[in-house]
């Protein structure tokens, strides 16, 4: 009983509705995992390397070729889950299941408690619900055996970590070191959570001062500024072909010159303690130097390497970066509801001494910030130098090969995976048509616009004045209380979080990289769901304190809670029956085609093959895409061997569309047509057929 008194009625709740639905599903039909929970191929990816490793077999899809085309942490769960596998196939997804419903309710209990004192039981039980309960995140998040369940762990045992230290004056090197771990938790859940962790150590330095803020909001107007730059000059698909790497080189090569030259001349105060036109001025001199100096330094780099550097770019970031660099602080001069005593501050500095004054100044907190930066970074730091180092020694690589083959097929004129962004809005995640990243908000606002299209309105025209509409409401409500508005905001973490959540789609779609997931963006799906509490909490404020609408409130968010629960119990009972009308016969349709049509021990190639994978018997599947492949293997594809690597590891046949295999990018050249020969009888599924594959020597 002293154990259930730790947890809230509502948490206790929660964890028997999530827990008892998931439990009911585990125990149904064994077709079910394949038809109705666990569809996507790549989480087989990990299934089958788990269970490889789990049987001595090393990292290895195929049980030949070492790969590392994971995240760590995730495939750290599934090892012991999956050597269950020996035994029965469907046995360790049922047991997965359960992990991850224990997953999604740990992460919710979680949410509820980092916003309750911060937006009131109400709005936190509403969000904690909405993210159990909603389909939604559900399909995303629990369903799909991908990494997002511990993805979505780490970033809100981040905050909720974050949030305590929040609440101390002055942070010991233990605490700096809890958050390094927490830090490291978020990373290894996934490797792209690097963003989250650099901008809440920025958040967490520079704690006290306006820096914390205005310099996440800087980094992501600079990058903004220096793609769109390059864009202008060489459109979006020559950007993508040419000139993406030397973009982020000049982007980040800059934002240090920036970032140097702001803070020396004052524009790293806070805003609300500036004249006007002080941030006019100040904005000009600093943009300026910013500007001249990494121009030359970018001209010169371009000189010894093979940088690119379009002329027009340098102006082209000057007049954007001013307009940013304004805009930003008269942003926050208008929101903040702190002004200080303006008159202190001079135009410009009047003499040497009181540069000499302003510097000594400026280097004073230095030491401070140093001391803080130390043990969070440092653990991070460490974590991650060992993570490659390890992956080096045992991989030939120190990144997981899956993101370096995605960046490859981006960088490709035509290729099957979609390639890389399509518009300028889809770099920044945000264009209606191509984008997924907000979709969690996004596809709400689709469905409206829509609807609205069918009466003759103009769908971009009506989506954007619906996102601008929803926009002025949000700032109105903000406004109504300031305060208290950014006291749950700096204190919930959602600022470094909506900026890593937006600086990690940039990143995607600023490079070329293709092939894009919905399970990339948990980060984006929190940020909403932590966004919505806020709005909500915000809307409760404007009500009356007296107690009929206390319990209005909690009224409200009670039917609401209860629908959600509904709605999502009752689908995943529909989608788990007990009674198994495929009984008896194979667990995925393309089993049967090939050990009818192959013989025991043959070696099939395929372009996906993450489930074939798992199910087939007495055959190997070897993943052609290189997702789950080997370094050596990327390394072949990319100088056209990849046919050869693949017959001397004794590759026997290719399942796959033969256009695709023959014609198309990243495959076309590996083979060629009279390699492949298709076997007589074999039938045709879903356009892919099996072929021998007979190399020529």
């Amino acid at each position: 009983m002293s154990f259930l008194k730790k947890f809230h009625w509502f948490e206790i709740t929660l964890i028997a509705v999530v827990m008892g639905v998931h439990l009911y599903a585990a125990f149904s039909a064994p077709h079910n995992f394949t038809t109705h929970w666990f569809t996507r191929d790549d989480a087989y990816y990990y299934f089958k390397v788990a269970q490889n490793i789990g049987e001595g077999h090393g990292s290895t899809f195929d049980g030949i070729n070492l790969t590392n085309g994971y995240h760590p942490l995730w495939m750290l769960v599934c090892i012991p889950i999956f050597t269950l596998a020996r035994f029965d196939l469907i046995l360790p997804l049922r047991v997965l299941l359960i992990v991850m419903a224990a997953l999604s309710a740990t992460t919710s209990i979680l949410l509820f408690r980092l916003l309750k004192t911060q937006v009131g039981q109400p709005a936190a039980m509403l969000a904690a619900s909405f993210w159990a309960f909603s389909l939604d995140v559900h399909s995303v998040i629990t369903q799909q055996g991908m990494e997002t369940g511990i993805v979505a762990l780490s970033i809100v045992t981040f905050l909720y970590v974050l949030q305590r230290m929040e609440s101390k004056q002055r942070l010991t090197t233990r605490d700096l070191l809890i958050l390094g771990l927490a830090a490291l938790f978020v990373l290894f859940s996934r490797l792209d959570g690097i963003y989250l962790v650099m901008i809440a150590g920025v958040w967490l330095v520079f704690r006290h001062t306006a820096m914390r803020y205005m310099l996440p909001l800087d980094l992501m107007a600079t990058f903004s500024v220096i793609a769109l730059a390059f864009i202008q000059r060489a459109t979006l698909k020559i950007y993508m072909l040419a000139y993406d790497s030397s973009a982020i080189a000049m982007a980040i090569l800059t934002f240090i010159i920036q970032t140097l030259i702001f803070y020396f001349i004052g524009l790293y105060e806070r805003p609300g303690n500036l004249r006007g036109l002080r941030i006019l001025v100040l904005s000009l001199i600093g943009v300026t130097l910013s500007a001249l100096i990494s121009g030359v330094a970018m001209l010169v780099l371009a000189a010894l390497t093979t940088f690119d550097l379009p002329k027009t770019v340098p102006l082209f970031y000057w007049a954007g970066m001013l307009a940013m660099t304004i805009l930003i602080r008269f942003g926050l001069k208008i929101t903040s509801p702190w002004h200080g005593d303006q008159s202190q501050h001079p135009i410009l500095f009047h003499s040497f001494s009181t540069i000499k004054t302003h510097l000594l100044s400026a280097l004073k907190p230095l030491r401070a910030w140093v001391h803080m930066a130390i043990p969070y970074f440092s653990l991070t730091a460490v974590g991650l130098m060992i993570y490659m180092g390890m992956n080096l020694l045992f991989f030939g690589t120190p990144m997981p090969v899956s993101g370096q083959i995605k960046h490859w097929w981006g960088s490709m004129p035509k290729d099957v995976y979609g390639g890389p962004s399509k518009t300028v809005l889809d770099v920044f995640g945000i264009d209606p048509t191509y984008s997924g990243a907000w979709s969690l908000f996004t596809d709400q606002v689709v469905n409206w616009a829509n609807k609205l299209a069918k009466t003759g309105w103009d769908f971009d025209t009506t989506y954007w004045l619906i996102i601008a509409s929803l926009t002025a409401v949000w700032f109105c409500l903000f406004m109504a209380n300031r305060k208290r508005s950014l006291k749950r905001l700096f204190l919930i973490g959602l600022v470094p979080l909506a900026i890593s959540a937006e600086l990690h789609v940039f990143f995607y779609g600023a490079v070329a990289y293709a092939s894009k997931h919905e399970w990339y963006w948990v980060m984006q799906m929190l940020t909403v769901v932590l966004l919505g509490a806020i709005t909500l909490s915000a809307v409760f404020d404007l009500l009356p304190r007296r107690k009929f609408w206390q319990f209005l409130r909690y009224g409200l968010v009670g039917l609401a809670g209860l629908y959600l629960a509904y709605t999502f119990s009752s689908e995943l009972i529909s989608r788990m029956p007990y009674q198994d009308s495929l009984a008896g016969q194979p667990y995925i349709d393309i089993v049967p085609i090939l050990e009818n049509n192959t013989e025991p021990g043959a070696m099939i190639g395929m372009t996906g093959g993450g489930n074939t994978g798992y199910f087939i018997h007495d055959r190997t599947i070897v993943n052609m895409d290189g997702l789950i492949n080997s370094y050596a293997y990327f390394k072949a594809l990319q100088t056209n061997q990849g046919g050869k690597y693949l017959a001397a590891r004794g590759m026997d046949y290719v399942f796959s569309n033969r256009d695709i295999i023959l014609g198309s990018m990243p495959y076309r050249n590996q083979f060629s047509a009279n390699e492949l020969v298709s076997v007589a009888n074999a039938p045709v599924y879903g356009a892919k057929e099996l072929m021998r594959y007979i190399p020529v020597k």
